[in-house]
């Protein structure tokens, strides 16, 4: 299964949907695919919706995506990043990797909800 994204350019957001399983090259190939997009910018705040995940983030997963985020800095740079995470596994996942960013200019937040991600976004939280 892949990742989903949709560029929102009146809303200046990238959305993506994860499936129940991932794996580093999936996060490779969706970031890819979204760096090529017409629409892609990089100054856009990103969404990642994990609620249909069923595995646990481990150490190997964040290292990868991490090193990935650092080979791409350029295309991600000072922007927010907002993770919807429902179970306590992908929750504590995602605030491993919002320590594990070292020296990237992306800031990581975890949410339960789309509506409290979006606040945050914008500023609003």
């Amino acid at each position: 299964m892949k990742i989903n994204y949709e560029i929102d350019k009146e809303r200046e957001l990238i959305i993506e949907t994860w499936p129940e399983k991932v794996i580093v090259e999936d996060f490779e190939k969706v970031k890819l695919s979204e760096f090529s997009d017409t629409d892609f910018n990089s100054a856009y705040n990103v969404i990642t919706d994990l609620r249909k995940v069923k595995m646990e983030f481990d150490e190997e997963l964040i290292k990868g995506i991490v090193s990935f985020m650092k080979l791409n800095s350029d295309k991600m740079k000072n922007r927010k990043s907002a993770i919807i995470a429902l179970s306590p596994q992908l929750v504590a996942g995602s605030l491993f990797f919002g320590q594990k960013k070292h020296n990237l200019s992306v800031k990581v937040s975890v949410f339960s909800s789309m509506n409290a991600a979006y606040k945050w976004i914008k500023g609003n939280w």
